[in-house]
């Protein structure tokens, strides 16, 4: 039994919530977490008005923020069991979900991950020849390499699967997929990038790679093989690819990321374009169950230069 909120505490929640433009917040945080300028843009308020709005939510443990780098997000409070107004915060969340999200705001959030996609492939455009050598800075495959092997040991995975791998680049995790299943598509919304990703399964006579400029919802069919190695920080949305994840993936499927923990080293938005600094184990959870993803395995590996990788398999 959670304990037993007093009169203040309801009170005080009551009045936060009291307010349609802060209702349309937690609306429009539903699935998403976004900076203070980019709710400005999505909801067209000004910023003195917003952080109003925003800081009363706080201090109604409705939303909390999160931050990357010099950089901070807002995002939906987490429900914790002890709360005691956890049936309330969960029943009100529920009731916002159940509203239409007004079609403006849905094109005005479109156009903050255009924005946040447009970052991103830019940046892989201009640094493709070097991208890699960056990357290794931070994580190396070969040092969590064997982590993903172990994880398909253990995956019921036949050899006569198909698979995908998003953004492969010049990673020898591609090389790996294919070694292991009939037929692997490459997908990268970089021509340099899907390049690299070319010139290397040919030189290691892999035919049994395709390749796809572009986006997952441009792939045609579904596969038992998802993956995403050191991709998923790079994504202007994570918390949607999960559900487009879920559409690709047959059924008893496996969605197998590679991705770092949560970190606050700032330095790699300009050396790797990271758009996230990494993730908490429970985020990620939170948003493939959301999604109607199951957990599956987990594993975990720190690094000598203080950086943590996780290798995570969801159903």
């Amino acid at each position: 039994m959670p304990p037993i909120a007093s009169i203040e505490q309801l009170s005080h929640y009551c009045k936060a919530t009291a307010d349609s433009q802060r209702l349309q917040i937690l609306r429009v945080l539903s699935k998403e977490s976004f900076g203070v300028l980019e709710l400005c843009q999505v909801l067209e308020v000004g910023q003195s008005a917003l952080s109003h709005h925003l800081k009363i939510l706080a201090n109604a443990s409705l939303v909390e923020t999160r931050r990357e780098g010099t950089s901070i997000f807002y995002r939906r409070a987490l429900i914790h069991a002890e709360d005691p107004l956890r049936l309330l915060r969960q029943a009100l969340f529920e009731s916002i979900d159940g509203t239409e999200l007004p079609i403006d705001h849905a094109t005005r959030i479109r156009a903050v991950y255009d924005c946040r996609h447009g970052q991103a492939k830019s940046f892989f455009k201009k640094n493709a020849h070097r991208f890699q050598e960056n990357q290794d800075l931070i994580a190396e495959y070969h040092h969590y390499s064997q982590c993903i092997d172990d994880v398909l040991d253990n995956e019921s995975i036949p050899s006569n699967a198909s698979a995908i791998e998003i953004g492969p680049g010049d990673s020898d995790l591609i090389l790996t997929l294919a070694t292991r299943f009939h037929q692997i598509t490459a997908i990268d919304n970089t021509v340099e990038m899907l390049e690299k990703t070319q010139r290397k399964t040919t030189a290691a006579g892999k035919d049994n790679v395709k390749f796809l400029f572009g986006e997952l919802h441009d792939h045609q069919g579904d596969c038992e093989l998802l993956v995403l190695n050191m991709v998923l920080h790079h994504l202007a949305s994570p918390t949607n690819f999960f559900f487009e994840a879920k559409q690709h993936l047959k059924a008893g499927g496996c969605l197998l990321i590679a991705d770092l923990c949560a970190h606050d080293q700032d330095w790699t938005r300009d050396a790797c374009g990271d758009l996230w600094l990494g993730f908490d184990a429970d985020e990620l959870d939170g948003w493939a169950s959301v999604a109607g993803f199951t957990q599956g395995q987990s594993l975990y590996l720190g690094l000598k230069n203080g950086f943590q990788v996780q290798v995570r398999t969801y159903h």
